[in-house]
């Protein structure tokens, strides 16, 4: 499939060798191979196939019971900036610039939705947003900008710390400043 890596990790629950929770790791492509298209690429059909398959595979193993997942990637996927947008959304964090999201919806957001395991999906790209947002279940959260120098930032260096709830299919996130 494209991209230079699309896996998924397990991570298996305190009493048992069993998944307990997945972490899915994408490659959200830097920029659109199709001239028609400015700005940043976004996932390819074969990604969400792969993704697809991946999420029943471990349902199907789960007694058809999505198990709990969050995703990770660089590039915002649309419905960021819509969720933000939305004024009914909860909104925790700070969005100090609009999200540079693919200018195409290729339909990962709604395979997430559909598929029923994804909880939370956690970005980077843009170094001056640290925002978490609900969109119809589905936690859409920046990390936080923790490198040195950049081109360009208003937020102090931090890091987004997530902490898992084994037996439920929720999470605890919060920043943690560097200083």
């Amino acid at each position: 499939i494209k991209g230079v890596l699309n896996t998924v990790l397990e991570i298996d629950g305190s009493e048992s060798k069993k998944p307990a929770f997945l972490i899915y790791c994408l490659d959200s492509n830097a920029y659109p191979t199709d001239s028609r298209f400015k700005g940043y690429g976004w996932f390819t059909a074969d990604q969400i196939e792969w993704y697809r398959k991946t999420s029943e595979k471990y349902t199907r193993k789960n007694d058809d019971v999505p198990l709990p997942a969050l995703a990770f990637f660089h590039i915002p996927l649309p419905e960021y900036g819509e969720a933000f947008d939305n004024k009914k959304n909860k909104r925790i964090g700070k969005r100090n610039e609009n999200e540079c999201s693919p200018a195409l919806n290729s339909g990962m957001f709604a395979a997430m939705l559909t598929a029923g395991d994804v909880m939370g999906v956690f970005v980077g790209h843009d170094h001056d947003n640290d925002y978490v947002v609900n969109a119809y279940g589905i936690a859409l959260g920046y990390g936080r900008f923790t490198g040195g120098k950049t081109t360009y930032t208003n937020m102090e260096n931090g890091a987004r710390v997530i902490e898992l709830t084994e037996g439920s299919k929720t999470f605890y996130t919060y920043v943690r400043l560097r200083s």
